[in-house]
């Protein structure tokens, strides 16, 4: 990664290790260690290169990265709140409602610790800016609610929300907006567009979430929206007329245009080392069949390749067999080509460097519990004794019991006298 980037912090560079023939930059995970924020009792995440995070709905997931995002990001946002004209005069919880939302500064209370990368924090202090000088955003974070960016097919910028609707929102609302009516409001045609991610992530895209349709800026009525241009048609489809999951994706998919610039590097700003190092994408697969899923998570390979620090919430079992592939493969010592096999891949070089990328990273995964706890279950063994690693977090405990359910039925079946063997019964007697 340095190779490509350069090292985003040159006066602490961290000694290089050898592994095999190759010298790799080793550098210990930011960790996080919370208890009493919100629904989450107790967590101590330990961040790889991709992070997966599971668990039933309302036990502290999106709150928990949206702390995530606080830490990482605390001036920029300040900043963006200042730029927009709001100040909250240093009153935590005025800070906490505008930041996470309306009804949620309790979130933070008098039994709330949090420790994050070996130093203890207390949160009320983030309801006031620092005095870092370093403030440029370095957490791309694109929302489960991210379909409300593009109410109607028109995107939203950040003033266009309410006090209380959730900062990771607007903010990511904003850059798409910006996207959408600055950079790429001259070209009319978002997708396929040629200059934007190559053959490799673009195909599965335009075969399993598009349909081979175009995806383009429609401004005949003075106002640029969103519309899929269908072959044969004159018109293209407004944004209420799509598919559940294109209206989904959509978002996501400008979201990793910003991430993915053609330079084949990371989003960097005003300077090289103003680099974006952490992206989070709340439940990429929402509105998605698993062959779309899947086409996401190359759009994911590639953001791991181009050396961000992924994290994903999700209630997918493609999610986590594409992780569980993942760490067999490097047990095995596979090669590319497996990776290239589960995602249905030609023998290219882009696909290759993908693949090859997937096999040098670091996997981590965590459950969220109803009762407050966070487990690691990064192994993911469907052998395991604890059921909140064998069962994934308990996505794929219904499969589980249902395939058990049918076994038993099976042997019930079997070991009863059928009825042709009874009807013989009778007519002996």
């Amino acid at each position: 990664m340095a190779d490509l980037f350069g090292d985003p912090n040159p006066k602490k560079t961290p000694p290089r290790q050898p592994v095999g023939n190759k010298s790799v930059r080793k550098t210990k995970p930011p960790c996080l260690q919370v208890s009493h924020l919100g629904p989450v009792a107790s967590a101590d995440l330990s961040f790889g290169d991709l992070t997966v995070i599971v668990g039933p709905q309302a036990t502290g997931k999106s709150i928990f990265l949206q702390t995530l995002k606080l830490l990482v990001d605390r001036d920029q946002i300040h900043d963006t709140f200042k730029h927009h004209s709001m100040s909250f005069n240093d009153k935590a919880g005025a800070f906490m409602e505008g930041y996470f939302g309306r009804g949620l500064s309790g979130a933070w209370g008098a039994k709330s610790s949090l420790t994050w990368k070996g130093k203890l924090v207390d949160l009320s202090d983030y309801a006031k800016p620092s005095k870092s000088t370093t403030r440029h955003e370095r957490m791309f974070y694109i929302p489960a609610q991210r379909v409300m960016s593009l109410p109607g097919g028109v995107s939203q910028n950040f003033g266009q929300f309410n006090f209380g609707d959730p900062y990771t929102l607007r903010a990511f609302s904003d850059a798409v907006h910006d996207l959408i009516q600055n950079e790429f409001g001259a070209k009319g045609e978002l997708f396929p567009g040629p200059n934007r991610l190559n053959d490799t992530l673009r195909k599965p895209i335009q075969t399993h979430l598009f349909g081979g349709n175009r995806l383009v800026i429609d401004d005949k009525d003075f106002t640029k929206r969103l519309g899929l241009h269908v072959k044969g048609q004159d018109k293209p489809l407004g944004f209420l007329s799509w598919s559940a999951g294109q209206r989904e994706f959509t978002p996501l998919l400008m979201g990793a245009y910003w991430l993915c610039p053609t330079t084949n590097r990371r989003k960097t700003g005003k300077t090289v080392d103003e680099c974006i190092e952490w992206v989070v994408i709340e439940e990429p697969e929402m509105g998605l069949h698993p062959q779309g899923i899947s086409a996401v998570l190359l759009l994911v390979l590639e953001l791991m390749r181009r050396g961000y620090k992924v994290v994903l919430s999700t209630h997918s079992p493609v999610v986590l067999d594409m992780v569980w592939a993942l760490q067999e493969f490097k047990k095995l010592g596979s090669s590319e080509a497996s990776v290239r096999q589960v995602f249905d891949l030609p023998s290219t070089p882009d696909a290759k460097k993908i693949a090859l990328s997937a096999l040098t990273k670091d996997y981590s995964v965590y459950y969220f519990d109803r009762d407050g706890s966070v487990k690691d279950i990064s192994n993911l063994n469907p052998g395991a004794m604890d059921t909140a690693e064998s069962e994934w977090g308990g996505i794929s405990g219904f499969s589980t019991r249902t395939n058990n359910a049918i076994a038993d039925a099976v042997a019930e079946s079997e070991s009863r006298p059928s009825k042709r063997r009874k009807a013989r019964k009778q007519e002996s007697i």
